[in-house]
């Protein structure tokens, strides 16, 4: 066999501009498949890396009935019966909070952010979405409990503000206006306790958010503690079980408002993730399939060729044969030159491919997009193109075998 190989490479040699035209067909192939997987392996990766920002194990719920924003009615209430029976139903369930939002002027000195919507929030659900401390510390429980006079600004609340630097341990003031007609807005003094980094997603921005604990906005802003919720977040022990627990919330929402299972709408990052993801493989696999239609046509080239190489060197066929070769021998002599023939144009648009992605990802795609090789993609190319060489020729190989040795000594 290692002789054979030989051989192919000596005739490969002797033939450059059959084998060039030979190979390119292979090459073009394996190097389209090569790019198409490596792009989309980079850019899977990178929406990864993006999502996990996300808060992969928080699932957004919410309810239209009885939500005069939808024209609802019903008496689904997002209230603590409903909390405690969520979460008493549902083991997977760590957490479910709940928030309250109102709008305010807010004022330090002589700088004010004319409108503002700061978020009255209960205990972890900060630390729920990973966010961190730029400096300063979270609300204590006592905070929460009992509706402390304090706030976490975001980073460019802070700069608004405080463009000295050092929030922490300041106060702000709250103008919330007044529901009488000409009366003067409401004051609130808060001190600010920490300033947040930046985490802006679908779900949660912290950099233009004033966040106070939330039984000071129910107690001391809105004035009711029975102040109606229509949306929560539910956070879950592991992320992988999103969909699981989706179906039982749908479940539960059946159960509650007595026959209607989509009364609570249910989304998480991790259901637009798998749909994403779910898009992107599509895209993928046409993309590569199409792709690899370039080795079809490459492997029917080399049959075309190898049935050439068969025509012309039938006395060398007839002379092996002659000798005391075997078909069996003739046959696998073919078979490995059509295989060599493959796998070094294999081996040549693998390298092809990386190196065209990498540039690709490198000049054309954002920053964000890191290139990530897809070694499976390549490895499946790469067997497909020898697999290809053994196909297309097996045909030539067989014809090759079960030539007369007479007649081919004869012409």
């Amino acid at each position: 066999m290692f002789e054979d190989f030989i051989n192919a490479l000596h005739n490969f040699k002797t033939n450059k501009m059959r084998t060039l035209l030979s190979l390119l067909g292979i090459v073009i192939g394996v190097t389209s498949v090569i790019i198409v997987t490596s792009l989309a392996s980079s850019l899977s990766n990178s929406m990864v890396k993006e999502f996990e920002e996300f808060s992969m194990d928080i699932i957004n719920i919410g309810t239209q009935m009885g939500n005069p924003e939808f024209g609802g009615s019903g008496d689904i209430k997002f209230d603590e019966a409903f909390r405690k029976k969520l979460i008493k139903k549902i083991p997977e369930i760590k957490h479910v909070f709940y928030s309250n939002r109102f709008q305010a002027a807010v004022v330090r000195n002589n700088l004010r952010i004319e409108i503002s919507d700061i978020e009255g929030i209960e205990a972890e659900r900060l630390e729920s979405h990973r966010v961190v401390m730029d400096y300063g510390s979270f609300f204590s429980s006592s905070d929460y409990s009992s509706g402390a006079e304090k706030a976490l600004i975001g980073d460019r609340i802070a700069f608004q503000l405080f463009p000295e630097g050092r929030a922490v341990g300041k106060f702000i003031t709250l103008q919330i206006p007044s529901s009488a007609e000409n009366a003067p807005p409401r004051t609130l003094r808060l001190e600010v306790i920490g300033v947040v980094k930046p985490k802006n997603t679908w779900i949660l921005r912290t950099s233009d958010a004033i966040f106070v604990p939330r039984n000071f906005a129910l107690n001391k802003v809105l004035g009711n503690r029975n102040e109606p919720v229509w949306a929560a977040e539910v956070v879950i022990s592991n992320p992988e079980d999103t969909s699981k627990v989706e179906a039982k919330i749908q479940d539960f929402s059946e159960e509650v408002s007595g026959g209607n299972r989509f009364a609570i709408w249910v989304y998480s990052a991790r259901q637009q993730f798998e749909q994403m993801s779910k898009i992107t493989g599509m895209v993928s696999l046409v993309l590569s399939a199409i792709a690899g239609i370039s080795l079809l046509v490459g492997g029917i080239g080399i049959m075309n060729i190898m049935l050439v190489t068969v025509t012309e060197r039938r006395k060398e066929i007839g002379i092996r044969k002659a000798l005391g070769a075997t078909g069996k021998a003739i046959r696998m002599q073919f078979l490995i030159e059509s295989a060599s023939l493959t796998l070094t144009g294999g081996l040549i648009g693998i390298v092809l491919g990386l190196v065209i992605s990498k540039l690709i990802v490198n000049f054309f795609f954002p920053p964000e997009i890191v290139f990530l090789p897809n070694f499976s993609g390549s490895l499946i190319a790469f067997s497909v193109s020898v697999c290809t060489g053994i196909f297309f020729g097996l045909h030539p190989a067989i014809k090759a075998s079960r030539l007369d040795p007479v007649q081919a000594l004869a012409e």
